[in-house]
């Protein structure tokens, strides 16, 4: 994938070639400065808000105009009079990145930028999580702390955890047309317990752990939010257990009984908890011979209904990428797509629910061939109401 070094606004662009090998036409016409000095700054904000998100991002760091412009309620009010539907961004973060940047995939445009990333209370920084609109970052100093990041509207919080815990955090929140908070999971990995962190009361809570999922602490098996329910998959023998976040209480009967066979299985919600999905290896011995992907059905009993299928050739390199080892494996929702990722391997398999239809997202131009392992994949949603 050929570069492509303009900068624009502190975004760089890598690519203009889109999925067809059409190079997509970069020229704009320039209107006179005077003409845009003598228009009114209400009509020029109403043009503004026409511009997608990450164009008014590119062009925050132009003026200090434009930079305070999302912070204005007055202009964020036309934002969401417009009703459009966010785009959502691939994140990747990797221990060899640069800490000013992290690379931001864009689908629309099928191109990769490098997003700045300015945290200036710490030296070092890991992405742990992501969710409407905000970012979750482990720091160096001060230590055992946590921040949470706004990138539209450019706010952040500090966070101390409650522990000395080497667990990564998840960061859950609900997106929404209005000011919305956040919760953070976080397990201990020295006692029998986790810990919530709550937006709204700016305090942790510490809740009993389930016991099967102690082996789990230190794995990547994020819990997924559904219907104000964690849900989390235990170890062998499989199954489905839930934390009522508005009860603070575990429990077991949440979901119908796993497809049978599955030699790995990892749970994934859509956007706000709205739908379930299950991602299972099938197979024997722990070895996979296909991968499926069902969707829980809800009604007078509820089931596990299959959506997907991988084809067995892409089976076969899932298989290879993974050596049979499905503790890297990880999923994610994105916009409508089901990803499978695994930290060994720098390419990410996706499922379009629309077309049914399965795809590798190509590997990041940043990557160096002698990189091996530690990819992490987010999907990023730029939300101007999630409050920190």
């Amino acid at each position: 994938m050929a570069p492509y070094n303009r900068e624009r606004g502190g975004l760089i662009r890598f690519s203009e070639m889109g999925l067809a090998g059409r190079t997509r036409a970069t020229a704009a016409m320039e209107m006179s400065p005077a003409i845009w000095s003598r228009l009114p700054e209400h009509l020029l904000d109403r043009i503004l808000a026409l511009l997608p998100l990450h164009s008014l991002l590119s062009l925050r760091s132009t003026c200090k105009r434009f930079h305070s412009l999302l912070l204005s309620p007055s202009f964020v009010s036309q934002l969401h009079l417009r009703s459009q539907r966010t785009t959502a961004y691939f994140l990747l973060s990797h221990p060899q990145f640069s800490h000013s940047f992290l690379p931001l995939y864009d689908s629309t445009f099928d191109s990769w930028r490098k997003l700045p990333i300015t945290i200036t209370s710490s030296s070092s920084y890991q992405l742990l999580s992501s969710s409407s609109g905000l970012l979750c970052f482990a720091i160096s100093q001060p230590s055992s702390s946590l921040l949470v990041y706004n990138l539209l509207t450019l706010s952040s919080k500090i966070i101390a955890c409650p522990n000395q815990s080497s667990c990564p955090a998840t960061l859950i929140s609900y997106p929404s047309p209005s000011p919305h908070g956040y919760k953070i999971y976080l397990p201990s990995s020295s006692s029998a317990s986790f810990f919530l962190y709550d937006s709204d009361s700016s305090s942790w809570t510490g809740f009993p752990l389930f016991e099967p999922l102690l082996a789990l602490t230190n794995s990547h098996q994020d819990p997924v939010l559904f219907k104000e329910f964690l849900y989390f998959i235990t170890p062998e023998p499989f199954c489905v257990v839930g934390f009522n976040l508005k009860k603070g209480r575990w429990e077991t009967e949440v979901a119908p009984e796993l497809p049978p066979e599955l030699a790995f299985v990892r749970l994934v919600s859509s956007d706000g908890g709205k739908r379930l999905f299950l991602v299972g290896g099938v197979g024997r011995d722990g070895i996979s011979r296909s991968l499926k992907v069902w969707e829980m059905v809800e009604g007078e009993q509820n089931r596990w209904e299959e959506i997907g299928r991988l084809p067995e050739l892409m089976c076969r390199k899932f298989v290879s990428v993974c050596y049979h080892n499905y503790s890297h494996v990880y999923c994610l929702w994105h916009q409508g797509i089901l990803c499978v990722c695994c930290t060994t391997w720098p390419e990410v398999l996706f499922y379009n629910l629309g077309r049914g239809t399965w795809h590798w997202l190509p590997k990041c131009p940043l990557l160096q061939e002698k990189w091996s392992c530690g990819f992490r994949w987010f999907s990023f949603a730029p939300d101007l109401y999630a409050m920190v």
